[in-house]
């Protein structure tokens, strides 16, 4: 080989090393050659993780990946600045699909994707059932299953059940105290209201009537950190009941909300007030005074809120303000998400989710014959429309993930227990439970 040779071939090696190990140092911090918009940018990457474990998470049709034994998480990288979709796949479960964008040097999270079951199967736990009251706890119920004839009962061992009569009939409803320890059972008629109390510390189940109650008190309530004290409000007066000692404790009230040991109250003049258990007025809570239509008062792990003129709104205690969420809120339902990140605000055909750390909101979902609306867990909510049961996520980025895994006709109430995991339904008078949807 001549001495020009030699040279040709180390001046080649030279050019080739100064050509590639720009790239390999490029492509090794993650650089790649945008073919599209033909220039060199930096990449991002996707962490996708589920419960249960998927069986294969798949990025853009090509890229396939399985969660390890003992992982049930996948970080896909050096994925291009744009949008990408990803689908869950596992057997048995129905498919999760949702495009997000990538961002150059960042990672795009779905870090709690819940895989449903396909389906479900239901079985019997009582015939005959007109009502049908789950405790806040989820651990007891209480069903209506003759025109006197109530049953209570724990979720755990449903088929041991204890029965009492109530002797008036009409429409029923229950409202559970706090600790579910009591319960509080209205019978509304053509002629009169009655209301009962269900003690379940008592040896001898019974409903005991509440002669103090009648068709004038309004907005009834337990105190949430003392059961055996009641409230209401009378005349615009509010009440205490307790040891049999009614009590009036603040006057020209018109909504009133127990919270933290103290009582929110909105006056008939249209200030916002906050007093002591007692009824000691604390500070007034609103600047100015807010002009009167419908209402409702509702206050989540100190937040307050009041729904009123068809508007929903929060308050700024530090200014004293209330700030307007939503222009139409009059007939919606209201409920907070476990952790008090977000609420979801219900119709009879729209949900929404309003995210407190955004102050965004956005739609979930639309449709006629919404009846039933609650939290699945943090991030999931489940309701009925029509005769389906949905559960839809809350992650709004993209797409919107709802399917449907039960169907049952004539719904007339539903509840979804985290203490088991299963849905109970009130159906064509039969009550009925799944199995157990959440692994």
């Amino acid at each position: 080989m001549t001495k020009k040779i030699r040279l040709i071939i180390l001046l080649s090696c030279v050019l080739a090393f100064l050509i590639i190990a720009p790239v390999l140092i490029f492509y090794s911090m993650g650089y790649r050659l945008d073919f599209e918009k033909m220039k060199i940018t930096a990449t991002g990457g996707i962490y996708v993780r589920t419960f249960p474990a998927a069986d294969k998470i798949t990025i853009d049709s090509n890229i396939s990946e399985k969660p390890g034994i003992f992982s049930n998480a996948i970080f896909v990288q050096s994925l291009l600045p744009n949008s990408h979709t990803v689908l869950v796949q596992k057997t048995g479960y129905f498919n999760y699909s949702k495009t997000l964008p990538v961002q150059e040097k960042e990672v795009t999270k779905l870090e709690s994707v819940l895989l449903i079951k396909n389906s479900a199967t239901f079985s019997n736990l009582a015939s005959k059932i007109d009502y049908f009251s789950p405790s806040q706890n989820g651990q007891y119920a209480i069903t209506k299953s003759a025109t006197t004839s109530y049953s209570y009962f724990s979720f755990s061992s449903p088929k041991q059940s204890k029965t009492f009569s109530i002797a008036n009939q009409g429409t029923t409803a229950i409202k559970w105290s706090d600790d579910s320890s009591k319960a509080l059972i209205s019978i509304k008629n053509n002629t009169s209201n009655y209301y009962y109390l269900f003690d379940s510390s008592l040896p001898k189940p019974a409903a005991l009537r509440l002669a103090f109650l009648d068709y004038l008190a309004q907005q009834i309530s337990f105190n949430p950190q003392d059961s055996s004290q009641i409230f209401f409000i009378k005349s615009k007066t509010l009440y205490s009941e307790k040891a049999n000692k009614n009590t009036a404790l603040i006057k020209n009230v018109l909504a009133y909300k127990i919270s933290n040991n103290n009582i929110l109250w909105l006056s008939t003049d249209g200030s916002l007030n906050s007093s002591d258990i007692s009824g000691k007025l604390i500070d007034q809570m609103t600047a100015k005074n807010i002009k009167l239509n419908s209402l409702n008062l509702y206050s989540f792990s100190g937040k307050t809120f009041l729904q009123t003129n068809g508007s929903f709104s929060l308050l700024d205690p530090a200014a004293k303000t209330l700030e307007n969420i939503t222009p139409v809120a009059n007939d919606y339902k209201i409920i907070i998400s476990p952790d008090s990140k977000n609420m979801v605000y219900w119709s009879a055909d729209k949900i929404y989710i309003y995210s407190f750390e955004t102050k965004k909101i956005h739609l979930l979902s639309s449709g006629s014959a919404i009846n039933y609306c609650q939290w699945l867990n943090n991030d999931y909510v489940i309701f009925t429309q029509g005769d389906k049961i949905m559960i839809s996520e809350i992650d709004y980025r993209g797409n919107i993930n709802i399917v449907s895994p039960l169907s049952s006709a004539n719904i007339s109430n539903m509840f979804y227990n985290s203490q088991d995991g299963k849905i109970y339904i009130l159906a064509n008078k039969t009550l009925l439970e799944t199995e157990k949807i959440i692994p």
